[in-house]
């Protein structure tokens, strides 16, 4: 039989915004003191046409077709509009599950980074062994409030204490400000962290703040630099400052208007420049027009900051979302793993246990999210 709403129980434990639904499944556990998956079928039902799929262990996600959707929102009590507007995977149905007659749910690891909430800013949605797990979306990773960059540990609270770093929180703020204002920012903010990619690997000698903030952020969690290195926090002041350079109208319309009277090669230089400036780098303009100049026919399809000039000034001209895209080989790595091999040597499999063991590889990374919810996959 399946099992009754208990008393008050979505006031009590109503989901977070932005909640995994596997997390919320798991923390209703600590309410009836069961099992995730004997709760789960005590609220789509005992019979044979019940279909569950994988265990919490086996994937962190869990999916469901609409007639399940259907059955979790009658046994909450709460309108299946309203759960899916704040447990995102709701939004999509996974291709594995069939939409027939058959309640059907399965355990899937999510496709979207995910980390766990703000305990303080969540408060008593946090249970003793039951992390709160949400997806931070285009800038939900950082805590302004309480200066917290929030990591994904499944259990416990890990996040990175930012009083030390006040440049990443400055960052944050222009970051959900550009979020707020236009819809594609995830897109474009991809696109900077692209541009800014291309810049570490070049291993600078003359670069200075970033080892500054390395050796910032590894005092803050105690790892070694290498193992911080790789980390979306070391480089994410200077992929907003680009991010909010290239979506700027006036700065779109300034570098057509040069190249239109002055050539590619003048609009090239005005935006480096002006990089440059923003990014407290002096040295940085004359070294990239000095490397666009060596390998111009090859810089348009590897650079990506100078495919996007290519496509701003270009006869057609663009605002469309083809501005954005980002060559596949200058995306910046989403593993942390693929970032460490390029940027520690060989010391990569040392870099990545330690980092694993601080929970330092997953997380929010900068990566185009055209879909407001996460998308499903095996």
């Amino acid at each position: 039989m399946p099992l009754p709403p208990p008393a008050r129980t979505p006031d009590r434990l109503p989901p977070v915004e932005g909640e995994l639904t596997g997390s919320w499944i798991r923390r209703m556990t600590a309410v009836y003191g069961l099992p995730a998956q004997d709760l789960l079928r005590g609220i789509l039902g005992s019979s044979h046409r019940v279909e569950v799929t994988g265990t919490p262990s086996s994937g962190m996600e869990l999916f469901l077709n609409a007639p399940a959707k259907t059955r979790l929102a009658r046994f909450t009590g709460a309108p299946l509009a309203r759960l899916t507007a704040v447990l995102p995977a709701l939004t999509t149905t996974h291709e594995r599950l069939v939409n027939d007659e058959i309640l059907r749910a399965a355990w899937y690891r999510p496709c979207a980074a995910w980390v766990g909430a703000c305990p303080p800013c969540t408060g008593r949605a946090w249970l003793p062994g039951q992390s709160v797990l949400v997806y931070p979306q285009a800038a939900g990773h950082v805590c302004r409030r309480h200066r917290r960059w929030l990591l994904a540990h499944p259990g416990r609270p890990a996040s990175i204490a930012l009083e030390t770093l006040p440049e990443v929180l400055t960052a944050h703020r222009r970051h959900a400000a550009l979020v707020r204002a236009r819809p594609d920012a995830a897109d474009l903010v991809a696109l900077a962290a692209a541009v800014v990619w291309s810049w570490q690997v070049q291993g600078w000698r003359s670069e200075t703040v970033w080892q500054d903030r390395v050796r910032r952020l590894a005092a803050v969690t105690g790892c070694r630099p290498a193992v911080v290195m790789p980390h979306a926090l070391v480089c994410y002041p200077e992929t907003i400052t680009v991010a909010r350079l290239l979506g700027a109208a006036y700065w779109q319309q300034r570098l057509r208007e040069t190249a239109a009277t002055d050539g590619a090669e003048a609009a090239t230089t005005l935006l480096l420049r002006e990089i440059s400036r923003r990014a407290g780098r002096p040295w940085l303009a004359d070294w990239l027009i000095a490397y666009t100049r060596t390998k111009p026919r090859t810089a348009v399809r590897t650079d990506p900051l100078i495919g996007w000039l290519d496509r701003l000034t270009s006869a057609a001209g663009t605002t469309s979302d083809g501005l954005w895209t980002v060559p596949r080989t200058a995306v910046r790595p989403v593993e942390y793993s693929d970032r460490a091999s390029l940027l520690t040597g060989g010391r990569s499999r040392t870099v990545r246990e330690e980092a694993k063991a601080a929970f330092l590889t997953g997380g929010w990374e900068a990566v185009p999210s055209p879909r407001r919810g996460p998308t499903p996959c095996p």
